[in-house]
């Protein structure tokens, strides 16, 4: 057996584990960066959650003060309907 018969093997051997260690530090490196796209997706996701609670809120407060402005408007018709009747009945002139 010569050099040359355990030479080529051997270098071979290396060859292979040196591209098996490049494949491994590549495969590392993708997974690192699928990480940190994880975490911003879930950022995003989290910070899509609170503005759609907020919406929610804002969409509940509107709804109420909606209420409000109806009783309101009822109210107020019936102020004017009263003051209709008192003018009436007193003969007073309530046009101004």
């Amino acid at each position: 057996m010569t050099l040359k018969d355990f030479a080529v093997p051997g270098l071979t051997v290396v060859f292979a584990a040196g591209i098996c260690f490049a494949s491994l530090e590549s495969a590392a490196q993708e997974t690192e960066d699928l990480d940190k796209r994880v975490k911003v997706l879930e950022s995003k996701s989290g910070k899509q959650d609170v503005v759609d609670l907020k919406i929610e809120g804002v969409e509940t407060r509107l709804d109420k003060m909606e209420d409000i402005v109806a009783k309101m408007l009822e109210m107020q018709q019936q102020q004017a309907i009263n003051q209709a009747a008192i003018c009436q009945a007193t003969n007073a002139n309530c046009s101004r």
